[in-house]
């Protein structure tokens, strides 16, 4: 039988319901990502930074040793850390009310880092000119916000800090990175640069939103553009994977997806392939009327599951492995209960399906 595999799932982000037809794809609600920030096909954000590579910084000032208003009052030398005047853009200071604003919003845009220092500390007074140095050389890379722990005890809580200087970076709305206390001016740059998406980034980025928007062939372009920056970025690489197997460029659709084996899209496009493999050498019909013959057969209905899932049948496709892994499942080497697990990394953990049909397997199994 010669098909070529089914896409890989969100392409776009469907959902798979029982009863209920799929909208047109010009009536789908597309998450799309604004600005730099690296998302995977599912809206969320795609890299975690690491952190700052730590050698020891001095000790932070705890934040509940906070000296009395007349004790501050009397040291007019503690004023408030004084950046760089005219990049009001890249510096802000932020409150309890617009915290949510000012920083989780905004980290959908671009990286967000967050300053918690109060005017008594010494050690901000260190840290602070650095931050909003390096703010202003990123200005329109990088939104820098200054909270006053002292005026804002609600931050300080959210964010559980207890020692000042405590730095927070936020991308997509996530919390990516922190470290706490005044590090060299070296350290604070690389904290900064691995937050600031590359040429690859941001090409792989465009990927994936043309490919949420079903614009396979400028999703493609945008993929190979990334690869050429950077022949090994992961999110390109198993990107256009996903692009090639929809495409029928299965070979090269392989090698990439088994460069970075681990990935979930990799897993859906290996997982793609497998399931056309199983039908290699039988006709559609062929494999319909064996399963109608010998319905207690479980590679009968082992294929007809696969079959049905290249057709993008998915629930029936569902039912059918289950019934094959209830008649015997170790047919094929446990056949249909891996091709099931490959199936629920194809639609997604967030499918209500998927969680359905786990708990079905489990009762088989166990």
């Amino acid at each position: 039988m010669s098909q070529r595999p089914p896409d890989p799932i969100p392409f776009p982000s469907d959902r798979v319901q029982r009863g209920a037809p799929q909208p047109p794809p010009g009536q789908q609600q597309q998450q799309q990502p604004s600005g730099p920030v690296i998302y995977s096909a599912s809206g969320q954000p795609m890299r975690r930074v690491q952190q700052t590579p730590p050698a020891p910084p001095p000790a932070p000032v705890p934040i509940r040793q906070t000296p009395p208003p007349s004790q501050r009052e009397a040291s007019p030398e503690l004023d408030q850390p004084q950046g760089l005047e005219g990049h009001t853009a890249a510096v802000i200071d932020s409150t309890d009310a617009t915290f949510a604003q000012d920083v989780i919003q905004r980290s959908h845009e671009l990286p967000v880092i967050v300053d918690c220092w109060a005017p008594w500390c010494g050690p901000c007074r260190i840290l602070g000119p650095i931050l909003e140095k390096l703010a202003y050389e990123r200005d329109g890379q990088v939104q820098l916000v200054k909270v006053n722990t002292d005026e804002n005890p609600q931050v300080a809580q959210a964010l559980q800090v207890e020692g000042i200087p405590a730095v927070f970076a936020f991308v997509g709305g996530q919390l990516v990175n922190k470290f706490v206390g005044a590090i060299p001016e070296e350290q604070v740059r690389a904290f900064y640069d691995s937050l600031i998406p590359s040429e690859a980034d941001i090409k792989a980025a465009e990927g994936y939103r043309m490919m949420q928007e079903n614009q396979i062939p400028i999703a493609r372009l945008h993929f190979e553009a990334a690869l050429e920056e950077n022949p090994d970025h992961e999110p390109a690489g198993v990107g256009l994977a996903a692009i090639l197997i929809r495409m029928g460029e299965t070979e090269r659709a392989a090698e990439l997806a088994n460069r970075w084996p681990n990935h979930p899209m990799s897993k859906s496009v290996l997982t793609s392939m497998e399931l056309t493999a199983a039908l290699d050498g039988y006709e559609a019909d062929e494999i319909r009327q064996a399963v109608a013959a010998n319905p207690d057969d479980p590679m009968a209905r082992y294929r007809h599951g696969c079959l049905l899932a290249v057709e993008s049948q998915w629930i029936e496709a569902l039912d059918e492995m289950l019934e094959s892994v209830r008649l015997d499942k170790t047919a094929g080497d446990e056949a249909a209960r891996k091709t099931l697990l490959g199936i629920f990394g194809m639609l997604g953990d967030d499918q209500p399906v998927v969680a359905e049909y786990r708990k079905k397997l489990g009762r088989l199994l166990f």
